[in-house]
C-alpha cells in the first residue's frame, strides 16, 4: 500500500489517510495521559509499592538502572515495572514504541527533552524538568516525545513505570532509541 506519491515539486504529497493517522495519534497520546490519571487517582502509597520489591533490590546496580515487574495484565495489554536508579543512572534518549506513564516513589528524577527533526533524522535536546517523588507523568507512542530519565542526585531513586506491553516485550518494545545532536 502506497502512503504518498510525490508532487510536481518533489515534496510528498500527504495520505488520503493524514487525517485519520492525526486523529489516531491524538486518541492514542489521551490514551497514555488516562493511565497516568489512574495512576494518580487508585495506587497505592509509595512504601507498600516498594515493599513489593525482592529483598535487596532496593539498592539497585553498580552498571545500570533496573527493573522489576510487579503486575503482569493476564490480557498482556499493560506491565507495570518498578525501575530502582543509583545516583548517575540514565536511560538513553528515546521515544516510545509504546505509550508509558510514570511516577516518582523515591527521589529525585531528573528529565531532558529533545525535539525530533524528521529531515535530520535526529534529536536536539529542548529542555529539561525535575521530578519529584509524587509526580506522575504520561509519555505517548512515537517522536512526539523523546526523553532521557534519570537520577542526578546522590542518593538512590525509585519510579514505577505502565507500559502498554505484555511482559516479555518490555527490553524490546518500550524504548526507541534516536539518534542525538550536540549543542
Amino acid at each position: 500500500m502506497q502512503t504518498s506519491t510525490v508532487a510536481r515539486s518533489g515534496a510528498p504529497e500527504p495520505s488520503p489517510l493524514t487525517p485519520f493517522a492525526t486523529g489516531m495519534e491524538a486518541t492514542l497520546a489521551q490514551q497514555a495521559r488516562m493511565v497516568a490519571e489512574q495512576v494518580v487517582a487508585s495506587l497505592p502509597d509509595a512504601d507498600t509499592l516498594l515493599a513489593s520489591l525482592p529483598p535487596g533490590a532496593l539498592e539497585g546496580s553498580p552498571d545500570t538502572y533496573t527493573r522489576h515487574l510487579v503486575h503482569a495484565d493476564p490480557f498482556e495489554r499493560f506491565s507495570v515495572m518498578l525501575l530502582v536508579w543509583r545516583p548517575g543512572q540514565f536511560s538513553p534518549v528515546h521515544g516510545h514504541r509504546t505509550w508509558c506513564a510514570y511516577r516518582v516513589l523515591r527521589g529525585t528524577m531528573y528529565e531532558r527533552h529533545y525535539r525530533w527533526d524528521p529531515q535530520s533524522r535526529t534529536a536536539s535536546q529542548c529542555g529539561a524538568v525535575t521530578r519529584e517523588a509524587g509526580d506522575t507523568f504520561s509519555v505517548p507512542a512515537g517522536l512526539q516525545h523523546i526523553h532521557c530519565l534519570g537520577n542526578a542526585s546522590d542518593s538512590v531513586a525509585v519510579s514505577l513505570h505502565i507500559y502498554g506491553v505484555e511482559q516479555s516485550r518490555i527490553s524490546t518494545g518500550v524504548n526507541l532509541l534516536v539518534d542525538t545532536v550536540t549543542s
